[in-house]
């Protein structure tokens, strides 16, 4: 039985998958929907980068490491002062493990993982590459290095999850994408 303290907590919503499955849309989607914020690693990356030059891909990636650290950081701050959130990143299995564990220690938690195929992940993310990214992503490094089996993206901290195909929209469908967010409790 929920106490009436923990009733009035707001959720942790984690939207998570590889790079180029939807993740960030759902995201703010979601926000919307649930009236609440979201924070994604790739806006703390971009606002860290901004003051510096562009480097190669070992700088994003301690960029990147950078914005982790921001991104935990802020969250449990934020659910510390019993507000709800939707973290958004491509959260890896076995690095981000004990700090989304640490953070739904601290909310009711709902984990959704987006997911599609391959093939269409890379023209998502060569589409969106040529289009034009902050320059803090070094598309076409990570291009070089695309990871062809998502399963490292396939996080799961033990608390209730949904796999959500992006494909074609979303499966199950917002609707009821919005309902399972909602029932972290």
């Amino acid at each position: 039985m929920m106490t009436p303290a923990e009733a009035l907590k707001g959720p942790l919503v984690i939207v998570g998958g590889a790079p180029a499955t939807g993740k960030t849309t759902l995201a703010q989607a979601l926000g919307g929907s649930l009236g609440l914020p979201v924070i994604t690693k790739d806006d703390i990356k971009e606002a860290l980068a901004t003051p510096f030059p562009t480097g190669d891909r070992e700088w994003s990636r301690q960029l990147g490491v950078a914005a982790y650290a921001v991104l935990y950081a802020v969250a449990e701050r934020v659910l510390a002062g019993d507000h709800g959130l939707v973290l958004e990143s491509n959260f890896r299995r076995g690095v981000s493990d004990e700090p989304l564990r640490a953070l739904a220690r601290v909310a009711p938690t709902a984990v959704i993982v987006c997911r599609t195929s391959d093939a269409l992940r890379r023209r998502r993310f060569e589409d969106r590459a040529a289009a034009g990214r902050h320059r803090v992503h070094v598309d076409s490094a990570v291009l070089d290095e695309w990871p062809e089996d998502d399963a490292e993206f396939l996080i799961d901290i033990g608390t209730p999850r949904l796999i959500v195909a992006t494909t074609d929209g979303y499966e199950p469908d917002l609707d009821r994408i919005v309902t399972f967010a909602r029932s972290a409790r």
